[in-house]
């Protein structure tokens, strides 16, 4: 069970460590994702499975997701995982092909349900769902200068390390990559790029719609 004295290399071992009991319980979901696909009208159609490890007792959420009807056969996976500490709710998404985390922590989320949903209605764990929801993966790069000074213009107050930022569906980015652990500490929306910013962050978006399209044949 991930528990609030884990370090992050901890988080990665824990939920690595699970991962034979997951795919056991994985098992029990396709017949019932095509029984939902196929009566679904629109798509992208998403079903949410969540399951608790029987020995360490960790809970992931798994979004099961079907572009069109014929994709109840290969369906897209999203696996994560929340736990929480003092200062709010975590999420810990795997790789697992890539044998990678990705952890965010609650002011991600905060940023998130400001700058992109703009909704104070939704609870922390409302807030977390939806973005893996609506989650298309993402296309990085290296941060140099220009990202950074973006990034500072609007967590002025931030001293954070950053290493890498990031296009998705939703927004752009910015976090600290350890070894095979990134850690997204925050995200902006298109919206709030001033003109001249905007070439830069739009080549990112190009890649991430180019990897979408080989991965999914469309750019979503």
């Amino acid at each position: 069970m991930i528990v609030p004295t884990m370090t992050v290399q901890e988080i990665h071992k824990e939920v690595f460590d699970d991962m034979e009991n997951l795919k056991i319980k994985l098992k029990e979901s396709p017949e019932d994702f095509k029984k939902h696909v196929l009566r679904s009208k629109k798509f992208p159609f998403t079903k949410t499975y969540e399951f608790k490890t029987l020995e360490k007792k960790n809970l992931f959420i798994v979004d099961f997701t079907a572009l069109k009807r014929s994709y109840w056969k290969k369906p897209i996976l999203t696996i994560y995982g929340i736990y929480s500490r003092p200062e709010g709710k975590y999420a810990v998404a795997l790789s697992v092909d890539l044998n990678m985390i990705s952890i965010y922590p609650p002011h991600f989320f905060i940023r998130y349900r400001e700058r992109i949903l703009k909704n104070n209605t939704f609870t922390s764990e409302e807030v977390i769902r939806l973005y893996f929801k609506n989650d298309w993966g993402f296309a990085g790069a290296v941060v140099n200068e220009d990202f950074e000074s973006v990034f500072l213009h609007f967590e002025s107050d931030s001293n954070e390390k950053l290493s890498f930022v990031a296009a998705n569906s939703q927004g752009y980015c910015f976090g600290e990559k350890q070894g095979n652990i990134n850690i997204v500490k925050t995200i902006i929306s298109d919206e709030m790029l001033f003109e001249n910013q905007k070439p830069l962050f739009n080549k990112l978006k190009d890649v991430l719609k180019k990897l979408n399209k080989e991965r999914y044949g469309t750019d979503i």
